[in-house]
């Protein structure tokens, strides 16, 4: 992840601590559905892709085993994983270079790569993300595997690429957990802004 505005290292609220959350509270309207999850900020500024996709780890885990500081894996190990380190290149050239590893590293985890039910890697054709990425959320979400997508903003902040979880829906609204900042673990956003803010078409859901 590297942002406009600012590159710093974010230590702050839930660094190293995971949190679970309860994904259902405080829907904004019946019909809402979501998963438990353990969250925390990104640990170093090009971290997004590593601390969504322990986000999207935690929940099957956490189904499996509540100990959840034993069991879902460190920001780090999944840094290694997607190739985040060593460094290669400047501030803006350190994040995640290939998308399609963040399925492929939660599969591996998950021991879950052969299976029919997996995660899988999508970019949306032009114009079908907004019915693509509703459709494929409500699988994932459904069977308690959230989805990792690729924004090029969220809020007021903008990004060169940047890496969310999705961890719920409702009717007109995702509920996201953004790593970049603790204020948006669990909140709301209209499903017009995730589509609009989303870079290239691009996320990693479970499905078939």
């Amino acid at each position: 992840m590297s942002s406009h505005v600012s590159r710093r290292v974010l230590l702050v609220g839930g660094a190293g601590a995971g949190v679970g959350v309860v994904a259902t509270v405080a829907a904004p309207a019946a019909q809402a559905a979501g998963t438990n999850y353990a969250y925390q900020v990104q640990s170093r500024y090009n971290y997004c892709s590593a601390a969504s996709s322990r986000i999207a780890l935690s929940s099957p885990i956490l189904r499996r085993d509540a100990s959840e500081n034993r069991t879902v894996p460190s920001q780090d190990s999944l840094a290694n994983s997607l190739n985040l380190d060593p460094y290669d290149g400047d501030a803006a050239t350190t994040g995640l270079k290939d998308p399609e590893l963040i399925a492929k590293v939660l599969n591996n985890r998950l021991g879950i790569a052969s299976r029919t039910n997996r995660y899988r890697f999508r970019m949306s054709p032009s114009g079908t993300l907004y019915t693509d990425l509703q459709a494929k959320v409500r699988e994932s979400i459904s069977a308690g595997h959230p989805v990792v997508i690729n924004m090029n903003r969220v809020d007021g902040d903008y990004f060169d690429g940047h890496y969310i979880a999705i961890v719920g829906y409702g009717p007109d609204r995702y509920q996201i957990a953004d790593p970049y900042r603790s204020s948006r673990n669990g909140v709301w956003r209209d499903k017009q802004d995730i589509v609009d803010w989303n870079k290239l078409n691009r996320f990693t859901w479970y499905g078939s």
